[in-house]
């Protein structure tokens, strides 16, 4: 059986999206969760990206390369200033 409730612990309003479904701590849905930690991939925000956990500097670099071949280079979610 596949459990439905894999993302966030509760029901609410994305502060980003504004859409009500299920968000995690920050009060983020998945989809923007996922934006967001692209956004700090590409600005090298390591101690925030639990995907950069544990990897060596050129793995880090690998990920943010393929974030950037997949997604592209602007941010998603971040407003840069």
């Amino acid at each position: 059986m596949e459990d439905e409730n894999t993302f966030g612990l509760w029901e609410g309003q994305c502060q980003a999206c504004e859409m009500w479904t299920r968000v995690n701590d920050m009060s983020l849905c998945e989809e923007c969760d996922a934006k967001i930690q692209r956004d700090l991939i590409r600005a090298r925000a390591w101690e925030y990206v639990a995907a950069a956990f544990g990897l060596d500097k050129e793995g880090r670099e690998r990920l943010r390369a393929e974030v950037i071949r997949q997604y592209g280079a602007a941010n998603e979610l971040i407003v840069d200033r």
